[in-house]
């Protein structure tokens, strides 16, 4: 089982894309939070909204739960994750 959190951003006006990624067995700082983010996240239903023009598409890789997710569709956990392993 992967034990990586991994985001992607991509769209927006630019078209530009950043990603990163957080290893949970590693000693980041971040680990305690997103383990915790990542066990009470559902990405099952999230995904379902359309992309809007010029708008942000999140990629999420939970641990090797994936799910593609439009800016306007994004949970507050999934914000929170978003902070974390993006800045």
């Amino acid at each position: 089982m992967s034990r990586i959190v991994a985001v992607q951003r991509s769209g927006g006006f630019a078209g530009m894309t950043r990603a990163g990624e957080v290893d949970l067995d590693s000693d980041d700082e971040r680990v305690p939070e997103l383990r915790a983010l990542v066990s009470s996240v559902d990405l099952g239903g999230v995904g379902d909204a359309r992309p809007r023009a010029d708008g942000f598409v999140y990629r999420f890789d939970l641990c090797g739960d994936t799910a593609s997710v439009p800016e306007q569709a994004l949970t507050s956990d999934l914000r929170r994750v978003i902070e974390l392993v993006l800045g």
